[in-house]
């Protein structure tokens, strides 16, 4: 193979370097997101997909107190995006359509309810608005992200969830320790 250029490349990022086990990269039609390598506080970038090169100085979004685990953008919203955190949080960022042009520290919605870090979420692939998370308190929450409120909890994994996945039409979580 023969390797991209380098104006089509995205130079400049820095990587989470955390040792959960997550993709650490998700993308919409607009946008690529990834898990930032932060210093006191978890972080991720969001980034356009048409813009690559050396990128400088890239916005990030800082509103989680411990390190950012997972994130996933909605596949019924290309300009929302959750991010679990080891901090018991789940969270929702809405990105201007232009994209970020500076720090974003406030969600436009928080979910609250895990007792210990949250490690996956994944969005139903076809019911809009519907979010799974599972955590280390050995836990599986369906949340209504409009409302910011559980729709059905689980506390029936004996073992901590590594990684968690709907089927193809949104009846059933898969998940695995």
């Amino acid at each position: 193979g023969t390797p991209a250029k380098k104006e089509n490349t995205y130079d400049g990022l820095k990587p989470s370097r955390s040792a959960w086990d997550s993709n650490k990269v998700s993308c919409s039609t607009k946008f690529i997101g990834l898990i930032w390598d932060a210093q006191g506080g978890g972080a991720f970038a969001v980034m356009d997909v048409n813009k690559r090169g050396k990128l400088g100085q890239i916005p990030l979004i800082t509103g989680h107190s411990g390190d950012v685990l997972d994130i996933e953008f909605s596949p019924f919203n290309d300009n929302l995006v959750a991010s679990v955190s080891e901090d018991c949080y789940g969270k929702l960022w809405s990105i201007p359509d232009g994209g970020l042009t500076s720090n974003m520290t406030d969600p436009v919605q928080t979910l609250s309810g895990h007792r210990r870090k949250i490690g996956t979420l994944n969005f139903n692939p076809v019911a809009n608005n519907v979010l799974a998370t599972t955590a280390n308190d050995n836990t599986v929450k369906i949340w209504d992200v409009e409302t910011g409120s559980v729709s059905l909890s689980s506390e029936s994994l004996s073992d901590i969830c590594q990684s968690s996945c709907w089927n193809y039409n949104g009846s059933l979580l898969y998940t695995t320790p």
